[in-house]
């Protein structure tokens, strides 16, 4: 493709989102648990939407029926822990495990994201601690 041709974008909303499991945390422990994961380099971003801080585990994409459903707007999320947050903050202190200081995770403001808000209603629906 050179740079005169035209590229052809087309948009296709998520439709459907499939949880496998849920699992609501005091705010403490999601995010100690956040600092071990992050402690073994894995990753460590959070998410917030309606008063929701949350991570979610995707479901392996090399899988052919998976890779298909995507294709057709369906995502799964294998897990997702999540707890209350009210307010959003940009980052939280985590005291890590394996290291000498407080790590600090960044929290993406989901709001503008329709999937991540519906998604965030959602859990705060089935939260306990309402």
């Amino acid at each position: 493709m050179n740079e005169e041709e035209e590229l052809e974008i087309e948009y296709k909303p998520i439709r459907k989102l499939i949880i496998l499991e849920s699992i609501e945390l005091p705010q403490k422990e999601l995010f100690e648990r956040l600092a071990t994961a992050i402690s073994s380099e894995q990753s460590g971003i959070l998410n917030w939407a309606e008063g929701i801080v949350f991570v979610a585990s995707h479901m392996d994409h090399q899988s052919d029926r998976v890779m298909e459903d995507l294709l057709r707007g369906t995502v799964y999320w294998s897990s997702v822990f999540y707890a209350q947050m009210p307010t959003y903050q940009r980052f939280t202190k985590i005291a890590a495990i394996a290291r000498a200081r407080a790590i600090e995770v960044p929290i993406i403001d989901q709001s503008s994201s329709p999937f991540m808000r519906q998604a965030a209603k959602w859990l705060k629906e089935r939260s306990k601690s309402k």
